[in-house]
């Protein structure tokens, strides 16, 4: 970071790489997950980096610098999505990072055939809610923010994160029931949310209690 905050330095270059090589997957995971097609995400993390390149020098460390880059990556990510209407079809689980993994821990063939078709379901139905849904989704579930961490991140107040998780939760589950009924996503998700909690789900609530 002393590196890349000097752009005239010597090491500027090698230490921007270095960010890069770092949190590029990561960055990829979270634009994915809201632009919903590879090479969307693609283009939104060179937009990304492009723009810190431009503003790296005006990261004080008031947050953690993840905190900032997955606030940048986010912004973009929106921003892309608003200003490209999806065009093309929703992406597949086989091009989301590490897919191949998961075809790979399958017993076989009919297996991984059927965890690729719940993928893209999943994958679908989270491409119809709004990006800020989709944002919040995605960093929650794959950088396990903590609802403190979600605010620092979207730049918004910790009843704004709740409630937006909610909102993301009660779509995602519309969506599931509507199109695919047989998916028990929804109802993972609120368990795993009343587990971080410390508190058993709450089957009564449309999304256990969640948010």
């Amino acid at each position: 970071m002393a590196a890349c905050s000097a752009p005239d330095s010597e090491g500027f270059h090698a230490a921007f790489e270095a960010l890069f090589d770092r949190y590029r997957e990561r960055t990829y995971a979270i634009a994915f997950r809201v632009v919903g097609n590879a090479n969307d995400a693609l283009d939104v993390v060179q937009e990304s980096f492009a723009l810190l390149f431009r503003k790296i020098g005006s990261f004080r460390g008031d947050s953690l610098f993840s905190t900032w880059l997955f606030r940048i990556v986010t912004n973009c990510s929106i921003d892309y999505r608003r200003r490209n209407k999806p065009s093309r079809a929703p992406a597949l689980l086989a091009d989301t990072p590490h897919a191949l993994d998961l075809a790979d821990d399958a017993p076989g063939p009919r297996d991984a055939a059927a965890v690729q078709e719940v993928g893209d379901q999943v994958q679908e139905a989270i491409s119809q809610l709004s990006p800020k849904l989709r944002a919040i989704l995605a960093l929650r579930y794959l950088e396990s923010m903590s609802y403190d961490e979600l605010a620092a991140t979207l730049d918004i107040s910790l009843g704004t994160v709740k409630s937006r998780l909610a909102r993301a939760h009660v779509a995602l589950e519309h969506t599931v029931r509507t199109r695919y009924p047989h998916l028990e996503v929804c109802r993972e998700l609120s368990d795993a949310e009343a587990s971080r909690a410390g508190a058993a789900p709450d089957r009564d609530g449309p999304m256990g209690g969640v948010g």
